[in-house]
């Protein structure tokens, strides 16, 4: 494994809020750097090659929710997450990203809810979609002895929601440079995907590591 940079990145639904940290190695030391914005996401990866050199190794951590539940993608019919990414062309995903207004707008091609505050309710989430509220925790988001439940990834209201952080994230970051990322653990092993050049992506959980 050849780790040259780990660049973290603080992430929000509005662009100056995001906030990111290099560490890079020299020789036998990492670098840490001061926080400075995330910028514009259209071209942070080139960015962080352009400061760091086109073979440097670099792992990017975000904390925006990459994955899918379980149940929710056997439902969905998906074999993996990589493969649910690359079928965003497909027509059935035209609405994937649009957050429903009203419960019955709910499905399985469309499961983000709701758009606003007033007359919601997580029921509508399971009814529509068929499955249970565990159902719609990935693993790394169910309870642990230092924590509870996180947020599931689908429900798009209240202030420790994450459906709208993820969806920026994956239109922002994942999608446009899927050719050229590799996704952990969906891709591999890291000790095998971080070589010199590799660009790798990752999910993180501040919440853990403040515990």
């Amino acid at each position: 494994m050849s780790i040259t940079v780990i660049a973290h990145c603080d992430w929000s639904i509005d662009g100056r809020k995001r906030w990111m940290c290099l560490s890079v190695r020299q020789d036998e030391t990492w670098v840490l750097s001061a926080p400075e914005p995330v910028g514009d996401t259209r071209n942070l990866r080139h960015r962080l090659r352009r400061r760091m050199g086109a073979d440097a190794a670099v792992l990017m951590g975000f904390d925006f929710p990459i994955g899918l539940p379980a149940a929710y993608g056997r439902t969905l019919g998906t074999p993996d997450f990589p493969s649910f990414l690359r079928s965003f062309g497909d027509a059935r995903f035209s609405r994937w990203f649009d957050v429903a207004e009203h419960h019955s707008e709910i499905s399985i091609d469309r499961p983000f809810y709701p758009m606003r505050p007033g007359g919601t309710q997580r029921q509508h989430l399971f009814d529509g979609l068929g499955l249970t509220a565990r159902d719609l925790l990935r693993r790394c988001e169910r309870a642990t002895p230092d924590r509870g439940d996180a947020c599931m990834l689908f429900w798009t209201l209240g202030g420790n929601q994450v459906g709208k952080a993820a969806l920026a994230g994956w239109r922002e970051i994942i999608l446009p440079n899927l050719e050229e990322l590799s996704l952990w653990p969906f891709d591999g092993p890291l000790h095998e995907l971080m070589m010199p050049g590799a660009t790798v992506v990752a999910e993180t959980y501040p919440g853990d590591v403040y515990c």
